[in-house]
């Protein structure tokens, strides 16, 4: 299976380019935390249609990048990037991380973003299969939600806050977690890391900003979803359309966006 709860399809894909846009300051600055540069060798876990793969491509012109995903789509949509941008330093890989221990090659470094909040049940397993995959003294970096309960806006909507909610139960019942931040550094140590770095991005976000538009997109793509799956009212949906509108006219109100947590850890 290569479906996500979020899904995967032209529309997602769109929206994933908008999100790397959204946070594309950010992960350059976890890339160059990292030191991913001076790695000859990374690997990109979960790396969708590859906007990730190739900002990590552009800031380590030196390293052989192999991006890993199990969707058939993304994969495409990286293959035919790749032949049009002419970029020799990323090999697709058409895997799913659950398998990562099947792989035979290792890396000097490996980054995630936005992808071990999906695989929870299996996470102990997953971590400790990219500490295996790693060279003695390889770097692990990742970008992962500390949590989205702390999303607010101003002035206050019930409509936004039971937006919120449906984002944090979307992630629940279907066997995500968007609070992984809170737990993962713990988890990577039990996996055998030694943490290195530690940062928290993301918050105060008036409107027109890039995590403005980020989260109202966000809303607009699956706040619907929500409603179908009882996860909010249509009447919340409704007042949250109108506070997004209203708010972008008079240009007063801000968001906190979600907290994400930037991670970087090394294998002993």
């Amino acid at each position: 299976m290569e479906d996500y709860f979020l899904g995967v399809h032209q529309k997602e894909l769109t929206r994933l380019d908008r999100q790397h846009t959204a946070w594309q300051p950010e992960t350059q600055q976890l890339i160059q935390t990292a030191n991913l540069p001076n790695c000859k060798t990374i690997l990109d876990l979960g790396c969708g249609p590859g906007f990730t793969t190739f900002e990590i491509a552009k800031h380590c012109p030196n390293s052989q990048i192999t991006a890993l995903d199990k969707a058939a789509l993304y994969q495409d949509y990286l293959s035919y990037q790749i032949k049009k941008q002419q970029t020799a330093n990323i090999t697709p890989l058409h895997a799913d991380l659950l398998n990562l221990g099947k792989e035979d090659q290792q890396f000097d470094g490996a980054f995630c973003r936005w992808v071990l909040a999906f695989l929870i049940d299996d996470l102990p397993n997953i971590l400790k299969a990219i500490y295996e995959k790693l060279t003695p003294g390889g770097t692990f970096a990742a970008m992962e939600y500390l949590t989205l309960g702390n999303v607010l806006s101003s002035p206050p909507n019930d409509g936004f806050l039971a937006n919120t909610k449906g984002w944090h139960n979307f992630y629940l019942t279907n066997g995500g977690d968007a609070q992984i931040g809170t737990y993962l550094t713990k988890l990577l140590i039990e996996a055998g890391f030694s943490i290195e770095h530690q940062s928290c991005v993301g918050g105060f976000a008036p409107v027109g900003h890039r995590w403005w538009h980020w989260w109202r997109e966000a809303h607009e793509d699956f706040a619907p979803v929500f409603v179908e799956q009882g996860l909010m009212t249509q009447a919340e949906y409704v007042v949250a359309n109108t506070f997004f509108k209203e708010q972008e006219s008079n240009k007063k109100g801000f968001i906190y966006s979600p907290i994400i947590l930037q991670v970087v850890a090394r294998k002993i």
